[in-house]
């Protein structure tokens, strides 16, 4: 709801600068819910700062029980991150509503300390503020799992749940209640659900392709200055362009025949695999084997697995950066009034 709420508030600033609409008041309203959003969870007592990552918590009358899954639901707060440029910034911050507490709040109206942090860059009408639901700290800390091969990263993509639970499940325990959670990279190991095991380990299109557009967000704002280890274990650090790459690399390969001439996508179906009348007629499949890359579920889910053109044009540089575009139509001279 936070990265629903920026892209609102960068579509009436662009409604605005071209003149369709008088949008200010739309961009305040967004901007506030997205400090609401923020605040909101932040005071949740939802992050678990020695672990690196957010984790649900089930209320009780006793108080609330940490529910300790390492899923890619704990990362999606990192997905929610944009730029507020020198104009709207300070007309947000010259009105005492929500986000301007908000940023005031966390020390963000100071151009001194946000320079220092690296939030804030640029000078005159050219600043512009990185905000986040999620600090750059937590996100490092959070990349470190998602970026480790023996947890969420692939050779395919992202899993839906963290590997570490093949060999340790997370398990929940009250008050007579007993729950576990593996990870299963393929099929459900049980008849729940119809045997679908959605998040419990499967790559899925979706949440990678945000996460790849997160990625470029933060590089498109803090460029070289902001390296991590990738692979988390490896000893090697790059800069978030490089990582984003990789991932469309490895989603992009699933699809794509390999050295033996086997495509990931086919797994063990040997006809689809060596029939050369099947060989070729690629399936856009539901979800992904977390471990190998085998299509599962539907076979015909191009609402959101045909997002690989979409990545493909982008790994190739077919199509500009998405923040280009819109830096383009945040800074084009302003039409005549009607």
């Amino acid at each position: 709801m936070a990265g629903y709420a920026a892209v609102m508030a960068t579509i009436a600033a662009i409604l605005h600068r071209s003149g369709h609409r008088p949008a200010v008041d739309l961009v305040q309203t967004f901007l506030e819910h997205f400090a609401a959003i923020r605040d909101a969870l932040d005071g949740t007592g939802l992050w678990d700062a020695a672990e690196g990552m957010f984790y649900d918590r089930l209320c009780t009358p006793e108080g609330t029980v940490p529910i300790k899954v390492r899923s890619i639901a704990s990362m999606i707060p990192m997905l929610a991150g944009g730029v507020v440029n020198g104009e709207r910034l300070d007309g947000t911050l010259s009105v005492t509503k929500r986000f301007g507490r908000f940023l005031r709040r966390h020390g963000l109206d100071e151009p001194a300390r946000l320079a220092d942090a690296g939030l804030l860059r640029g000078s005159g009408d050219g600043r512009r503020l990185f905000v986040s639901v999620v600090g750059v700290g937590r996100v490092e800390q959070m990349l470190a799992a998602l970026l480790d091969p023996a947890e969420f990263l692939s050779p395919h993509g992202l899993r839906s749940l963290s590997a570490r639970h093949r060999a340790h499940p997370a398990v929940l325990q009250f008050d007579g209640l007993y729950a576990s959670v593996d990870y299963e990279p393929a099929e459900s190991t049980t008849a729940m659900f119809g045997g679908n095991s959605n998040w419990r380990g499967p790559v899925w299109f979706p949440v990678n392709y945000l996460a790849v557009a997160a990625l470029d967000r933060y590089y498109r704002f803090f460029g070289d200055d902001l390296q991590v280890e990738y692979p988390t274990g490896s000893g090697q650090r790059t800069t978030l362009d490089r990582v984003a790459d990789d991932l469309r690399a490895r989603l992009v390969s699933l699809f794509l025949a390999g050295p033996d001439g086997r495509r990931p996508v086919f797994g063990g179906v040997e006809k689809m695999q060596t029939d050369p009348r099947w060989r070729d007629q690629i399936l856009f499949y539901e979800y992904f084997d977390g471990d190998n890359g085998a299509g599962l579920g539907a076979s015909h889910q191009t609402g959101w697995t045909g997002l690989v053109a979409d990545l493909i044009r982008r790994r190739h540089k077919a199509v500009p950066p998405t923040f280009e575009v819109v830096q383009r139509l945040l800074t084009a001279p302003a039409p005549p009034p009607r």
